[in-house]
């Protein structure tokens, strides 16, 4: 399912995982590449000490700490008041401004905002990082229930939990899907192993059907059905993932779920001209 929870992030001082943020390869000794890495720290959590970025971009503290001066005059990293850092407001401006001008997101909005419409459900959009073999959700629409869905976009999830994720994982070659396997990374709800077997025979009904369903693998009492969509050359790329409480969810509307993310996705490849 969704790494999604029923309330917002705002004020949650527990500090994100850093497992999807790439590690440091011998050659990554520019600084440019340092700095970029250094700020792509700040999508997968909010605040960051020196200690903990330079472990995880294996460079030295004062290396680390020589980049973030780089960068704090220009206002792409601040302080906050107990030292820790975190994204300043050059790098807020230039995100938001990037994010909103992104054409895939901007053809799939109204298309969100149509099944979202005709479902009264909360729809995502998610998007594969091949590079990392890992997702991210890019956009949503939520309905105006009292209870619904926060979501956390454009941070990194791993592919092997959820509908959204498995059904990217699906369409992946061999390789990729024994890389995903071997990284076993547990469930982001309660922290069950990875099961290969299970994984290897979900991803076989995944692509039989054309589509992923799940139940409380990534939120609590909540059902995802995840429809992928490829681009021209037959490359899997994303999904649209309808999602949908326990209470509410309904076995007989399932089909016509269905059948408006299909649509929604034949929509979304026509106009980006991947049909």
């Amino acid at each position: 399912m969704l790494p999604h929870r029923f309330q917002s992030d705002k004020g949650d001082a527990r500090p994100a995982s850093t497992e999807s943020v790439s590690t440091a390869k011998p050659a990554d000794s520019g600084t440019v590449n340092r700095v970029l890495r250094l700020l792509s720290c700040f999508a997968e959590q909010d605040r960051w000490g020196v200690n903990d970025l330079a472990r995880v971009l294996n460079l030295p503290k004062a290396t680390t700490h020589r980049l973030l001066s780089l960068c704090k005059p220009l206002n792409f990293v601040a302080q906050d008041d107990d030292g820790l850092y975190q994204a300043g407001f050059a790098l807020y401006r230039l995100a938001g401004r990037l994010a909103e001008e992104m054409p895939l997101n901007q053809l799939a909005e109204p298309i969100l905002r149509n099944v979202r419409d005709r479902t009264d459900e909360t729809v995502i959009l998610a998007l594969l990082d091949r590079a990392e073999l890992q997702m991210y959700f890019s956009l949503s629409a939520s309905p105006a229930h009292p209870l619904r869905y926060t979501i956390v976009h454009n941070r990194l999830q791993p592919l092997s939990w959820g509908a959204t994720a498995r059904s990217l994982m699906a369409f992946l070659t061999p390789a990729e899907v024994d890389e995903v396997i071997r990284r076993a990374e547990p469930s982001p709800l309660n922290g069950n192993a990875l099961d290969p077997q299970e994984l290897r025979h979900a991803l076989e009904s995944i692509r039989s059907q054309g589509y992923a369903l799940s139940y409380a693998e990534r939120a609590p009492e909540a059902h995802g059905i995840a429809v992928p969509f490829f681009d021209r050359q037959g490359e899997i790329r994303g999904n649209l993932t309808l999602t949908v409480p326990d209470f509410r969810f309904d076995q007989a509307k399932l089909p016509q779920w269905l059948a408006l993310l299909k649509e929604g996705v034949d929509e979304l490849t026509s106009r980006l001209g991947w049909s």
